[in-house]
């Protein structure tokens, strides 16, 4: 499978908010991986806000979630503290979402990646093999050095699929798209 076909989300929501969970609790997904930087907050930003708090507890009375990031520890444990949460999870590659596994005791199948970024969240997702979420960032202009390089390879990845899969790119990234870039 081709770089820019694991790029490709399999859902797009504008904010981890307007998600559907219902449509992904029917198909069978009991775990929710959540990206920290931009997903949850942004990356000038310490604490998650009362409001995700309050959010993400209420989702806990259906799914099993866990916070998982390339950020380091500190910074990790201190805006995820009340959740099992993943640091230097080195996505896209697999490891911190093995790690993330053993934490829910679920099934690859039953778990969803949710994030901001295709390069890193998307394509760690499917090269895991669990269910891949696509949301806007939280604060584009709060991205770090190494992401503001990786929205660069994005842009190339976006104009590959919107030309050799263009339903894809109608469906899930074009909103995406027209929000963030």
């Amino acid at each position: 499978m081709s770089l820019a076909k694991r790029c490709i989300p399999d859902y797009y929501f504008k904010s981890i908010y307007a998600i559907d969970y219902q449509m992904l609790k029917e198909q069978g997904v009991k775990a929710l991986f959540f990206d920290l930087d931009n997903t949850l907050i942004a990356y000038d930003e310490t604490q998650l806000s009362a409001h995700t708090l309050e959010f993400l507890n209420a989702l806990l009375e259906d799914f099993k979630i866990v916070v998982i990031s390339n950020s380091n520890y500190q910074r990790v444990s201190k805006a995820a503290h009340k959740y099992p949460f993943v640091w230097h999870a080195a996505k896209p590659m697999i490891k911190g979402l093995k790690r993330a596994l053993k934490k829910v005791d679920e099934p690859i199948e039953h778990v969803c990646l949710i994030g901001d970024q295709l390069m890193t969240d998307m394509l760690s997702a499917h090269r895991f093999g669990c269910i891949a979420v696509l949301v806007n960032p939280v604060k584009r202009t709060s991205d770090r050095w190494m992401t503001k390089i990786n929205r660069i390879f994005e842009k190339c990845v976006i104009k590959r699929i919107s030309k050799k899969y263009a339903d894809a790119y109608a469906e899930r990234l074009k909103e995406y798209v027209e929000n963030t870039l």
